[in-house]
């Protein structure tokens, strides 16, 4: 058998090496000066009409900003002519207008409203503010003061002969005020004792937590129990508590949370304080269950009582700072009720002549405790 051996086909070149030299493929002959000449003038022609468009855009701003001026902020009929104050509280005209650089005659487009505003609100008395231009020549400027709540005393302060011009007031949210003039409403406000004010100005809140809880105290009062308390100092040097003296020497202790679900426990014992014509003395809201109560003496209360008033004849010695009272009508619960023993009693029904109020039979004990 004979096997051929084929030979591989080669590429050849279609041209002979003569006709190559007379053909000219890759012909890159370039001159470096043509092209960077070439190039520097492409440059120029942009800068050139970037500067035209520049000067363009200036000539119209420019032009629009003359326009500007001639309609508005040159224009004689845009003079401020009239500047409306409206303040609820004590605060001047003049205080107001040097404070936020208000002088008639200016243009009334030139008073930036946001800092104007800004500037009111530096001002310690000043809650908000709220700034209305009305074209063409008014200014309208509403300020809402800050309405103080309460006194602000320092420790070791005698109440009694307490220096209301050198004291601090205190407003809704915390902030300290000072004021030159002492109003004669300011001098019913529930004084909060205890608080360090060495290091503090007007205008700065104070950060403390019982001042805060003092506070939402003298609010919830308002709310709840529409001002009833009759609060005249609270005492939060203790930190832990908040021991407040209403105006008839009565003394109850708070704890600093829950405000206003012990202000409702405190309602329910008032509320029987009103229907057995008593007189709180001490109460410690801080206790869960069994509150501890106790209430002024019916000598020490008022005039003498008539005999069918009085209490059954195993009430305490006049000198006892409580009484006993029926248990049933003192049912202030934190839980589920509890089921109190019976125990059967000889004695008289205290509170004979009300017939509107159900009374049960007083339990003979010294001391009276509130199940909650």
């Amino acid at each position: 058998m004979i096997i051929e051996k084929r030979i591989k086909k080669q590429n050849r070149r279609a041209s002979t090496s003569k006709q190559r030299k007379h053909q000219h493929l890759l012909d890159v002959k370039v001159r470096a000066k043509k092209v960077a000449a070439k190039r520097t003038q492409r440059v120029f022609f942009s800068l050139c009409a970037l500067i035209l468009v520049a000067a363009a855009l200036g000539a119209v701003a420019f032009g629009a900003k003359g326009a500007l001026n001639t309609l508005f902020f040159s224009n004689p009929d845009y003079s401020l002519k009239t500047v409306d104050v409206s303040v609820d509280g004590n605060l001047n005209r003049e205080t107001v207008l040097r404070t936020g650089q208000v002088a008639l005659g200016q243009n009334i487009f030139s008073i930036d409203l946001p800092k104007l505003q800004d500037r009111l609100a530096t001002l310690p008395q000043v809650e908000e503010s709220h700034v209305q231009r009305i074209l063409p020549d008014k200014l309208v400027i509403s300020i809402q003061e800050r309405r103080p709540v309460a006194w602000v005393v320092p420790p070791d302060t005698n109440t009694g002969s307490f220096n209301f011009e050198n004291a601090y007031l205190v407003d809704r949210r915390g902030i300290l005020l000072k004021t030159k003039s002492l109003a004669p409403e300011y001098l019913g406000l529930p004084l909060i004792v205890g608080v360090d004010t060495s290091n503090v100005q007007p205008g700065q809140p104070l950060e403390s937590d019982e001042v805060k809880a003092a506070l939402d105290l003298i609010r919830a009062d308002s709310e709840i129990l529409k001002g009833r308390l009759q609060i005249q100092s609270i005492d939060v040097s203790k930190g832990y508590a908040l021991v407040v003296t209403d105006r008839q020497h009565a003394s109850v202790t708070f704890g600093p949370d829950d405000i206003e679900w012990q202000l409702k426990r405190l309602e329910t014992i008032m509320s029987f304080c009103d229907q057995n014509n008593r007189e709180l003395q001490t109460v410690n809201l801080m206790v869960q269950r069994n509150v501890p109560v106790t209430f002024v003496p019916p000598t020490a209360a008022g005039p003498e009582v008539k005999p069918a008033e009085r209490a059954p004849e195993t009430a305490p010695p006049p000198n006892s700072a409580v009484t006993p009272v029926p248990r049933a009508e003192l049912n202030v619960q934190n839980g589920p009720r509890s089921k109190a023993k019976k125990k059967k009693s000889g004695l008289l029904k205290p509170f004979q002549e009300q017939k509107d109020v159900p009374v049960r039979r007083a339990l003979p004990v010294s001391h009276t405790q509130l199940n909650g």
